[in-house]
């Protein structure tokens, strides 16, 4: 490997020397920036690839290896993927992909998103019941699966079971049952990237999708869910009592359970007083 490769200003050097969180977003970026938003261009005649299209990511991926890091984890093998298309195009071979367009869902499955969509409530009231570990677990992993920008996965969860644990956290909601879900982001992924001085919004917004994601297959699950924000008072007090890092940081949480209360289903402005142009 070159002396002079560099990525984001980061040399081989640092780069070996790098905390696995932020080695890892950065593979994730270059390989989403550098080889991801190109490819189907290239493979569609709309671009011509460049002489190095996806060697930038490949040095990563050595580096991620030769640092003795899972090259088993799901979200490496799908970098792992991408090289592979990459280096195939590079060498001019032809490229053959089992994905298919996205197809309009039939009658009965959009049947089932409009009632995930427009039923879904904020529940507030849950019954004395636990809630499974697997049905919890199923929670989780649709907020993991929410749009998250360049695919830094940054996103974690912490869950709170007991109510010493959900005084950590002020909100203007009480729960007395159920579980407690706090999205957080490990901001280092982040600030690697740059990410917190290019494009600071995203560290919300990649929060707040998580958080509906995951409020959507509760209410799949037949159960209840709420999601809220929270202050930097909350931020310190899970800081602390966790001792996470003070990259470490809550954006918002869920309070989830087998709902106790069928609330009025809250209504929206008419689409056409709210659309102001273009349609």
């Amino acid at each position: 490997m070159s002396k002079t490769f560099t990525v984001h200003g980061y040399s081989e050097e640092e780069l070996m020397a790098m905390e696995e969180p932020r080695l890892r977003a950065v593979l994730h970026e270059r390989t989403h920036h550098t080889i991801e938003v190109l490819l189907y261009r290239i493979l569609a005649g709309k671009a011509k690839p460049p002489a190095d299209f996806g060697e930038v990511a490949s040095r990563l991926l050595g580096i991620w290896e030769k640092r003795g890091f899972s090259m088993e984890d799901p979200d490496v093998r799908w970098c792992e993927e991408y090289v592979g298309l990459a280096e195939k195009v590079r060498e001019g071979k032809r490229v053959k992909l089992d994905t298919k367009l996205p197809e309009p869902f039939t009658a009965e499955e959009m049947t089932a998103v409009e009632k995930l969509i427009f039923g879904r409530r904020s529940i507030r009231q849950f019954k004395d019941r636990p809630v499974p570990d697997e049905m919890l677990r199923k929670v989780l992993y649709a907020g993991l699966m929410a749009p998250h920008g360049c695919n830094v996965c940054a996103t974690r969860f912490i869950v709170l079971r007991t109510p010493e644990e959900w005084r950590l956290v002020r909100s203007d909601i009480p729960i007395e049952h159920g579980v407690m879900v706090v999205v957080c982001q490990d901001t280092s992924m982040y600030s690697t990237l740059k990410f917190d001085e290019r494009v600071p919004q995203n560290l919300y917004f990649d929060a707040a999708a998580a958080a509906d994601h995951a409020c959507l297959m509760a209410h799949a699950l037949g159960l209840g869910a709420c999601w809220l924000t929270h202050g930097e008072e909350t931020q310190r007090k899970l800081r602390e009592h966790f001792g996470l890092p003070e990259a470490f940081l809550s954006r918002c949480h869920i309070i989830l359970g087998w709902p106790d209360e069928a609330p009025i289903k809250s209504q929206r402005m008419r689409l056409e007083d709210v659309v102001v142009a273009g349609l």
